[in-house]
Formats: structure tokens, sequence, C-alpha cells
């Protein structure tokens, strides 16, 4: 009887699991509705020649007692959805993607520093652009995350994501 109750416990914790595990549009929702957020618009970043990512907004949290906010929609997301993920203890960043309909894609970014500022950012991109964010050579360096996306031999371009330093 002990068996069955703890084998139907953890088939109830891991389908509770699943369930835990929130969209890309529902993270970035939750996250612009928090008290004092400022959204903007950005413009659309070029990936490669065929890729762009469009639409694309983003939220700053500059209240410390909100990045816990930021760091609970992170540990919320599929991880089967990553596509990139670094952390230096200092600073960290991902990027996530699910399909949408179409062949477009819906991509999120959470970039923030350790007891500082969060950002996050929202926006579309194609299956080209999700290669590119996934193959992106990724480093931090002072309050930026720097993502070089390099399509074709002598062209790179850069997508930077600043934060201010306290």
């Amino acid at each position: 009887m002990k068996k069955l109750f703890l084998t139907l416990l953890a088939v109830i914790a891991t389908s509770l699991a699943g369930v835990a595990q929130i969209s890309l549009d529902d993270a970035y929702t939750s996250l612009v509705n928090l008290p004092g957020m400022t959204e903007k618009k950005v413009d659309n970043v070029q990936l490669t020649p065929d890729a762009v990512i469009t639409n694309l907004t983003s939220v700053v949290c500059k209240a410390p007692r909100y990045s816990q906010e930021f760091v609970y929609t992170y540990e919320s997301l599929p991880i089967n959805n990553m596509l990139i993920g670094a952390n230096n203890q200092k600073e960290m960043a991902c990027a996530f993607t699910e399909p949408s309909d179409n062949g477009v894609y819906n991509v999120f970014f959470i970039v923030g520093e350790k007891g500082g500022q969060m950002v996050a950012a929202y926006g579309q991109t194609n299956a080209a652009g999700v290669e590119a964010i996934r193959n992106c050579d990724v480093s931090m360096e002072g309050d930026s995350l720097i993502m070089a996306v390099a399509p074709q031999i002598d062209v790179v371009e850069v997508i930077t994501m600043e934060y201010a330093q306290k």
C-alpha cells in the first residue's frame, strides 16, 4: 500500500511539474504586469541575411525586490525550449523559443545581474533565426550580454542587450 501511495504521489508530482511550465508569451506578460515595470518597443534585430527578430519588446526591472520574479519565470519555462543559457555567478542570460504559427517562432530572453537590474525581451523569428540564436557565441562583458551571430564568412552581426550597472 505504501509503494502504491508513493508511486501515485510521484505520478502526480510529475504531472504537476509539466503544468507548472508556462508559455513564453505568458512569461513575458507576467513580467510586464509587475508594478513599476517599464516596457519599450525595440527595433527589429537582424540576425542573418534571412533571419530577423520582429515585434521585439523589452521590460526592465530596476527594483531588486522583483528580480526574484524574473528568476522564478526562468525556472518555470520548459528546459527543452532553451536555446542558450549562461551564468557566471554575477550575470545570467538565457534565450528560449517555442513554435507559433506558419513557421514563426516566439523567442524570449532574460538577462540580468545578481542583485541588480533584470531585462526580459520577447519577439518572433523564423527557423533560421532560431538556429542563429542557438549557434551564436555568447559572452558577458561588463554590463552587456553579447551574442555574436556568424551566418557566413566575413559577416558577423552582434546583438547586445545592455543593462545599467549599480
